[in-house]
This record gives C-alpha cells, structure tokens and sequence, in this order.
C-alpha cells in the first residue's frame, strides 16, 4: 500500500531532513493524520521501499499510471499524485505478503510538453534492487514496462528536449532498506 508527501520546498527538505526521526517531525507536522504507528508499520515491512521523485522543473508532472507486479501502495486509502513545479514527492511502498518484496513503475506526463517519464523499481525478497528511468516523447509504453525495464541498482541518466532525468539508490529515512530517489531537471545550457 502507498503514503505519498507532497513536499513543496525541495532545497529544504533536503536540507531539514538528515535523520529518520527528523523526517518523522517533518511528515507529521506537514501530514496531520500521519500516526507514529503508522510509520513504525512501515518500518516493520520486510521489503519496504521509499521512492522519492524530485521534479526541479517549472512544469507540473502529471501521474498517469501505477503497475506493482509484487506490493503496493502503504496506505491503501491513498493514490500517487502529480507533483507540482520545484517540489518532490515521497512514495512509501510495501508488501503485506511475507514472501514477496515490492516491485513495479510509474508513469508521469510533463505538463504541457508532449514528454514522458517512467520509473522503474525492484527490491525483491530475494535478488538485489533494480530501477529505471526513461524520458520520451510517445507516451505509448506503460508503467508495467518500466518495472520490466528495470535492471541493477547502478546510477542511470537519460536525456529528452531539455529534459534530464537520473535515478540511485541514496540512504532512507523510514525503511530499512534502500530509497529510490529519481530527479527530473533541465539540462545545462552551455554557452559555446
């Protein structure tokens, strides 16, 4: 099941954010109804997963699909969710099966461009974490492509238009594995 945070001040978030009980404060004090127990839940789950999508574009990214071949979203009542012009969004995924870690793919559309980007993820009760990002003009492929798609833990990079896009495992702050952290931005214009 998923919790997401909608962060609107990404610079310091990052900054604010350096422990797992300094993260807690800060999603409570932004997240009323978040619950000490509901995170400690989370950090219960056997293959738990925190995927973290920084947008530092000044479009929108528009959430359009989901695919989880294993788990889901944390809280059941909850959904992914378009992430806004410079600000980031925190998505907790877990397994209620003992058996199974969480596996799957997003699928965002850049507001008012005809570009797409997906986000593939792994961390399987058995293997090692895998991920993937992909930035396209068609938006013909599919989250479940994303997630299949998805191969090692490596840094991964790609560029579309003025687009680029990078996704790595960093330090997380609830599960106690990896988090996923994957950055859209624009390219660097250099003057010639």
């Amino acid at each position: 099941m998923i919790f997401s945070c909608q962060v609107d001040n990404v610079q310091n978030f990052r900054v604010q954010i350096k422990t797992r009980d300094m993260a807690m404060k800060y999603l409570q004090l932004y997240v009323p109804d978040l619950s000490t127990s509901l995170i400690q839940k989370f950090k219960s789950q056997l293959r738990s997963l925190e995927v973290y999508i920084n947008n530092q574009t000044s479009e929108a990214l528009v959430f359009l699909e989901s695919y989880f071949f294993t788990g889901g979203m944390f809280a059941s009542n909850d959904k992914p969710r378009d992430i806004q012009p410079h600000s980031g969004c925190v998505y907790f995924l877990a397994n209620k099966s003992i058996v199974a870690g969480v596996s799957g793919g997003f699928k965002f559309k850049v507001v008012g461009k005809d570009v797409y980007m997906y986000l593939g993820f792994s961390n399987p009760l058995m293997g090692s974490y895998k991920t993937f990002v992909y930035l396209m003009k068609d938006g013909y492929q599919s989250a479940e492509q994303a997630y299949d798609m998805a191969e090692n833990d490596s840094l991964k990079m790609v560029v579309c238009d003025e687009y680029i896009a990078e996704v790595a495992l960093t330090y997380p702050y609830y599960s106690p594995f990896s988090r996923i952290h994957c950055k859209i931005s624009y390219m660097e214009k250099t003057i010639v």
